[in-house]
């Protein structure tokens, strides 16, 4: 049973936090009913306590990224409140701080009326086009009622999610976040996007070289293991293996075909200066020699 707080008297000095003489269990349910940004950051300015505590509890309105600008919409009102009139004021909602917004995960639409309310110059908007697998929404930036640079395209059917940069009309495809958890990244010039990493779920890294198309593996880094590979998209064959412990493997194909696939250990370098030479087949390797030289 929590302690009720003590009883103020007149010799009291004022409290500097009164929602902190409120008794703790009526804290969050305080909070669970503010809805807004602008009053989230209210409140965690009148209180710093509530705000933490807001934060701790998980209430989804304060681990918002758009919480953060409330913030600094709100600090930045306070300290202009008390300045010489005429002090210029920074612009928190830019495009740049909107973008960010727009390529977070934890973003949705069902804020953009917030942004609408604060920043009417520049804002998100959403819209629905399409029919069947093509339908989509797409994020873009908005400047007044005019539309500006398309920042996200989510397909409803697939859930597929692709990010976007560059400037209107020169909208560049950056990053492609599948539903499994897979993430795929890009670089290059519009319509000529090539993909240059694949991160999975797990936490694997595949990274990749080559035009559009014909994008090939080079390297997986997946659990402290590091792979190389050599070989034309769709032919990869892994020709070095790092190890955690700081071996390194070394590969090769089939004699005289090199094929995907059938990469055998040919050698083995460890940290103490040992190498070991292997012969046979993949799954059958036996070593061969160890160079003495390093014993």
């Amino acid at each position: 049973m929590s302690r009720s707080p003590r009883a103020r008297t007149d010799d009291d000095a004022p409290p500097t936090d009164w929602l902190g003489e409120l008794p703790p269990e009526l804290h969050l349910r305080i909070l669970e009913g503010v809805d807004d940004f602008s009053d989230c950051a209210a409140f965690s300015l009148a209180s710093p306590r509530l705000g933490l505590l807001a934060l701790r509890s998980g209430l989804a309105r304060f681990k918002d990224p758009l919480f953060a600008v409330a913030m600094r919409l709100l600090l930045i009102e306070r300290l202009h409140a008390g300045s010489f009139v005429g002090a210029p004021i920074m612009d928190t909602l830019n495009e740049a701080t909107l973008r960010a917004y727009a390529a977070d995960r934890r973003a949705s639409a069902d804020n953009f009326p917030w942004l609408a309310r604060v920043s009417p110059a520049l804002r998100l908007s959403s819209e629905v086009t399409g029919a069947g697998a093509s339908r989509a929404e797409y994020w873009r930036l908005r400047r007044g009622e005019e539309n500006g640079a398309m920042l996200r395209r989510r397909l409803l059917q697939s859930g597929m999610v692709q990010h976007y940069e560059g400037e209107r009309g020169r909208e560049r495809k950056v990053r492609l976040v599948i539903p499994s958890g897979k993430v795929q990244h890009y670089e290059g010039e519009r319509g000529r996007e090539r993909k240059v990493r694949l991160e999975t779920a797990d936490g694997t890294v595949q990274y990749c070289e080559g035009e559009q198309g014909a994008e090939r593996k080079v390297r997986l880094e997946s659990n402290g293991y590091v792979q190389h590979y050599e070989g034309e998209k769709g032919a990869e064959r892994m020709v070095r293996s790092e190890l955690p412990d700081g071996s390194v493997a070394y590969y090769e194909g089939e004699r005289g075909e090199g094929e995907r696939g059938a990469e055998r250990m040919v050698r083995a370098e460890f940290p103490s200066g040992i190498v070991k030479y292997y012969e046979g087949e993949k799954g059958a390797e036996r070593m061969v020699r160890v160079d003495a030289a390093s014993l």
